[in-house]
């Protein structure tokens, strides 16, 4: 096995961070995190869910709430209540609007994985194949060059001789190179 040039991804332990880049750095990274968490589990659990989160400097606000803030802030205040017509006609539909958009995330994840896998095996076909000389033509030592370029310069004397051939063929006879196509058939 190979030895690893990083140390890999590791739980971080949750302790206040003194530099202050480093907390709001840290800050993004988990907020982001808790969204995604948040939003798996109102996907496999159908629940209400309200996150509301400040940066560390406090001038900016983060929130998240299904389905909405009404019903999130309802529920909250009074969870018994049974809710109004409206407000359960914009809840169903929040959460119709966010099983749609997860049933769409799905597919694109599904899509995403297939393609990561046939690039995987693509790069699997092609490390596993024998390179040919011009795909590693910066490779090439002086003498095989030397053979290269004469090579190259036989098959320029050959096309070139071939292209005479038939510009003197064209020219001396008031025949068309080629035979013309018969119609009837």
């Amino acid at each position: 096995m190979e030895d690893k040039k990083t140390a890999g991804r590791q739980k971080i332990p949750i302790e206040k961070l003194q530099d202050e880049t480093k907390r709001k750095v840290a800050f993004s990274k988990r907020l982001s995190s808790l969204y995604k968490n948040a939003s798996k589990i109102v996907r496999a659990c159908n629940v209400d869910i309200g996150i509301v989160s400040s940066c560390p400097s406090g001038r900016t606000q983060y929130s998240y709430v299904h389905p909405t803030t009404a019903v999130v802030i309802d529920h909250f205040v009074n969870p018994t209540m049974e809710l109004d017509l409206g407000t359960r006609l914009v809840a169903e539909n929040a959460r119709n609007i966010a099983i749609e958009n997860n049933i769409r995330l799905n597919e694109l994840e599904a899509r995403e994985a297939a393609e990561k896998e046939k690039i995987r095996s693509l790069e699997q076909m092609n490390n596993a194949r024998e390179k040919c000389w011009w795909e590693s033509i910066d490779q090439i030592d002086a003498e095989n060059l030397t053979t290269f370029e004469t090579t190259l310069n036989f098959a320029e004397g050959i096309l070139k001789d071939q292209l005479k051939k038939l510009e003197i063929g064209t020219s001396s006879s008031s025949e068309p190179p080629f035979p013309p196509k018969n119609e009837d058939s």
